[in-house]
C-alpha cells in the first residue's frame, strides 16, 4: 500500500478546505429584512372646535320649551380609520384619511364625516410632520317637541304601531372642505400620538329647521378652527 500518495492528497484537501473555512467566517452576517410600513391606522382623540348659534327656544318632549344658550365653541369627540396609499411600494408618506366627528353641545346634535389624503414628511425617527386636504360633510339636529313610534310590518295586515317610543329630530346636511397640520410621535412600533390644528369652511350654514316659527329662524355655523390630540394604533 502506498501510503505517501495518500497522504499527499490527505494534505491537499485540508489545505484548501481551510481557505474555504476562513473565507466563509469571515463573510458579513446577512441583513435583517426591513419592516414593512403599516397599513392602516386607527385613532381617538378630542378636539376643541369651532361651533356658533343664537339662543333659541327649542321645544322639548312634553309639550314645553327649553332655552338652548348661545354657543361660540364645543367640544367634539374625534375618531378615524386611515389606510397607507402606497403599501404597495414600502413607502407610508401617502394616507387616505377618515375621520368622524361628535359634537358635545346639549340640544343641538352634530355629526360630521371628514374623508381626505395627508401626505407625511419625517422629520426625526419618531417625529413625523403631517399636512392633508379634506373634505367634510356634517348632519345638525334638533328636538322638534314630537314622539315619534315604530311601525314595524305585519305580514297580514301590513304596518302596525309598535311599543318603541323615540323624540323626533330635524336635521341639516352641510357641505365644505378643510385642511390640517399635524405632529405623529411615535412610541415604538404600534403606538403614536397626533396633536393637530385645522380649519373647515362650510359652504352654508345649517338653517331651516322644520317646526315651529323658532326653529324655522335658528342657524348654527360650524366653520372655523380647530385643535387637539389623538391617540393612534398602527396595524
Amino acid at each position: 500500500m502506498r501510503i505517501a500518495p495518500t497522504l499527499c492528497s490527505l494534505g491537499l484537501l485540508v489545505s484548501l478546505g481551510l481557505p474555504l473555512a476562513a473565507s466563509a467566517a469571515d463573510a458579513p452576517p446577512e441583513e435583517e429584512a426591513p419592516r414593512r410600513p403599516p397599513q392602516f391606522a386607527v385613532e381617538l382623540g378630542g378636539f376643541i372646535t369651532r361651533m356658533e348659534h343664537p339662543t333659541a327656544l327649542v321645544p322639548t318632549t312634553r309639550a314645553l320649551v327649553r332655552t338652548v344658550e348661545p354657543r361660540n365653541t364645543a367640544v367634539r369627540l374625534s375618531g378615524g380609520l386611515h389606510f397607507n396609499i402606497l403599501r404597495g411600494s414600502n413607502r407610508n408618506d401617502l394616507w387616505w384619511i377618515n375621520g368622524v366627528d361628535w359634537y358635545f353641545a346639549d340640544d343641538v346634535q352634530v355629526l360630521a364625516f371628514r374623508p381626505g389624503l395627508e401626505k407625511r414628511f419625517p422629520l426625526t425617527r419618531e417625529l413625523t410632520l403631517g399636512v392633508a386636504a379634506f373634505g367634510s360633510g356634517a348632519e345638525v339636529s334638533l328636538p322638534t317637541g314630537r314622539i315619534s313610534q315604530n311601525q314595524p310590518d305585519d305580514p297580514n295586515n301590513g304596518p302596525m304601531l309598535g311599543d318603541n317610543y323615540y323624540e323626533a329630530r330635524t336635521q341639516r346636511w352641510i357641505f365644505g372642505a378643510g385642511g390640517l397640520a399635524s405632529f405623529h410621535y411615535s412610541f415604538g412600533r404600534w403606538v403614536y400620538m397626533r396633536v393637530q390644528g385645522g380649519y373647515t369652511q362650510y359652504f352654508k350654514k345649517a338653517e331651516g329647521f322644520e317646526g315651529n316659527s323658532t326653529l324655522n329662524q335658528f342657524s348654527v355655523s360650524l366653520s372655523g378652527p380647530f385643535a387637539g390630540a389623538m391617540l393612534g394604533l398602527s396595524l
